[in-house]
């Protein structure tokens, strides 16, 4: 087995031939529980806004019905 096979994917240096970059030394690692964080704290935000959206449809639906009707 030759060096090169021993080493990890995590572990091998980008080539700045191949992405253009000069200041490239190795791949950053990504903290997993961050992103679903992240995108737990996203989907909350979204379910706001839609759930916001619905009850001020109803609530405009409500008043226009109210003085329809008076």
């Amino acid at each position: 087995m030759s060096l090169n096979s021993l080493n990890r994917a995590s572990n091998i240096e980008i080539s700045s031939q191949l992405t253009g970059d000069v200041n490239i030394d190795t791949p950053q690692k990504v903290n997993i529980d961050a992103l679903k964080l992240k995108m737990i704290k996203q989907e909350k935000k979204e379910n706001f806004k839609n759930k916001a959206i619905v009850v001020s449809l109803f609530l405009v639906f409500g008043v226009v019905g109210y003085f329809v009707s008076v």
